[in-house]
């Protein structure tokens, strides 16, 4: 058995015919964009029609993908500190006057920030756009004080685009582009090849994978702006049985902590599986990551880390974001695996918790 690696394309067709995700999303106004990194452009674009300080406030723990739009659509950056203990901002109310809009974000689907900061910074008129990314399957996961929510589907299931914006309140006032048919075509080759994996086909590889994805994701970093969706994901995460996703993500997570396959150099991020989490991964601390992932994929388990660090501030200011960076890895609990791959995961772990 191997757990981990990338997505299938998603083939089955949901049974709602309307409503589901979407429903949950709420807002005035939700737009499926190319990927998510277009959705957070298209919110900043709509904001900086009455935006003129352009100055934003950033987690330093966070990916690329959050800080491109905000660079390139022009906008002074200020970071803030997180926790390593369950990845808690740390922010610094005196610089709500220096700034006009928040990036907030939850991580892993657990969101533990300050409200009560968010209530002062809307009192003060600084605009809030919320990543979704990691928390738009957890009960508390959409800020309803948030201006705009934005984020991307694609860590939780196989999808060629992945990327929503919701205005929460009004309408967005621009216009999207067409996807982008060069970066759809890529991600549905990496689709392809996945597939061609997991079949066992002659020829096939990981390496193969990864070489396409990344290959597509270094041209979307190049080139990404305000691209519409592909019509087939932005029907798919329209229709899609968010509920049965959310159940499975939180059995598999259960199930791993009361098994407590871990020790002092592998420690869960989180603990604790709080009412209404839907959890993206397993994210767990180790004093040396690199042989603590080479370990689980020797004994047949997949690992990613989110994220490399994205370099535009000195982690020597911020200390909890720098040790998150150095020591953060995530296995999957998704709705793919059944009880029986949760099972071989402990067992992985168990062996890795014993060898540190």
């Amino acid at each position: 058995m191997t757990i981990g690696g990338m997505f299938c394309l998603e083939k089955h067709q949901p049974p709602n015919a309307s409503g589901g995700l979407v429903d949950k999303l709420g807002g005035e106004d939700r737009r499926f964009c190319m990927s998510g990194r277009c959705a957070i452009y298209y919110c900043l674009r709509d904001l900086m029609e009455r935006d003129t300080k352009r100055v934003a406030y950033l987690p330093a723990y966070t990916c690329e993908t959050v800080v491109a739009p905000y660079k390139k659509a022009g906008y002074t950056l200020l970071f803030y500190d997180v926790s390593p203990k369950n990845l808690v901002p740390r922010f610094n109310r005196e610089l709500i006057p220096r700034i006009s809009v928040l990036a907030l974000c939850g991580y892993y689907g657990f969101s533990f920030y300050d409200r009560e900061f968010i209530a002062l910074c809307v009192d003060a008129g600084v605009a809030v756009i919320q990543d979704i990314t990691h928390s738009v399957f957890s009960v508390d996961g959409i800020e309803p004080l948030a201006d705009y929510n934005a984020g991307s589907l694609r860590k939780w299931m196989g999808i060629p685009s992945g990327g929503i914006a919701v205005k929460r309140k009004g309408k967005f006032s621009l216009p999207l582009l067409p996807p982008e048919e060069a970066h759809i075509q890529g991600r549905l080759d990496c689709f392809t090849e996945q597939e061609r994996v997991t079949n066992r086909e002659p020829g096939a590889s990981e390496e193969g994978v990864d070489a396409i994805f990344w290959e597509t994701e270094l041209r979307l970093r190049r080139m990404f702006d305000v691209y519409e969706s592909d019509p087939f994901s932005a029907e798919l995460i329209s229709r899609y049985p968010w509920e049965d996703l959310f159940r499975k993500r939180r059995d598999n997570y259960r199930y791993v902590l009361s098994q407590a396959p871990f020790g002092s150099g592998v420690v869960p991020v989180f603990p604790e599986l709080g009412e209404g989490v839907c959890p993206s991964h397993l994210s767990l601390y180790s004093p040396d990551r690199d042989a603590a992932q080479k370990k689980l994929e020797s004994l047949g388990v997949k690992s990613t880390f989110y994220w490399p660090f994205h370099g535009e501030c000195s982690l020597s200011d911020f200390p909890g974001a720098s040790y998150v960076y150095d020591h953060i890895y995530s296995l999957p609990v998704d709705q793919r695996y059944s009880r029986e791959a949760m099972a071989f995961l402990c067992g992985a772990l168990r062996e890795l918790a014993n060898s540190a």
